[in-house]
């Protein structure tokens, strides 16, 4: 598995997923990202790196991405949280494993990597207090 193949397949299912104002692999500072763009997407793919040596040849290699999520919440009609969820919702979506993927309880994102999970606690912020909604998740790709 190649670190590139995994973190671009996992870029192509989320950014795919949901209508972004914009999405992109590079992170950008909330002042960075006017609120006609948002809901943006950002993924960061700086998280840790680990070997499990299961053969003396072959580890099993885990990698982690975050997922900013940046939402204009200044609309006082709607909350904020019902986009944060929306988007949310998009992601766990995109990340379920169809198909061959199903059977095997595992989500390879076409075959690049051996499996791709949401992991920990995701962080929430719809936003209510100053207009600016966040989310942070957390995903795992698993190597072959």
């Amino acid at each position: 598995m190649s670190r590139e193949t995994a973190f671009s397949a996992l870029f192509a299912a989320l950014s795919a997923a949901y209508p972004w104002g914009l999405a992109s692999r590079r992170l950008k500072l909330w002042s960075e990202v006017p609120p006609a763009l948002r809901p943006a997407l950002f993924q960061l793919e700086s998280g840790p790196e680990t070997y499990a040596w299961t053969s003396p040849a072959a580890p099993k290699r885990t990698f982690e991405a975050k997922l900013f999520l940046y939402f204009d919440a200044r609309d006082r009609t709607i909350p904020g949280s019902t986009a944060l969820n929306d988007a949310l919702d998009a992601i766990d979506a995109a990340l379920a494993p169809t198909g061959g993927d199903a059977a095997l309880g595992r989500q390879t994102l076409g075959g690049a990597v051996y499996d791709c999970k949401i992991f920990g606690v995701p962080v929430r912020d719809p936003g209510d207090l100053d207009g600016n909604g966040l989310a942070v998740v957390s995903v795992r790709l698993v190597g072959p």
